[in-house]
């Protein structure tokens, strides 16, 4: 995934992340792994639905598997919202 993400998505996934998971801003990073946030796949699914309402996107199980880290999620945030039909 080689997807550009803008800085208010990548913004908006860390703050939905760091609220999702009770932790300071400052500890979730673009580079932060999910094990160094530890955060577990239950972790994940709360974090899941609370990107499908912030974005209002639909976030596909397979793809959510193969996330490690905070600036993959964001990357693939980015093109389901890329992707999103316009209103």
């Amino acid at each position: 995934m080689s997807e550009s993400v803008s800085p208010d998505v990548l913004d908006r996934v860390m703050r939905t992340l760091a609220e999702t998971q009770k932790l300071p801003a400052d500890k979730v990073t673009p580079d932060a792994t999910f094990e160094q946030l530890g955060i577990d796949s239950l972790d994940g699914i709360n974090i899941l639905f609370a990107l499908e309402n912030e974005f209002n996107i639909n976030i596909p199980d397979e793809s959510a598997r193969l996330v490690r880290d905070v600036r993959q999620l964001a990357e693939g945030v980015q093109k389901l919202v890329n992707e999103k039909p316009a209103a």
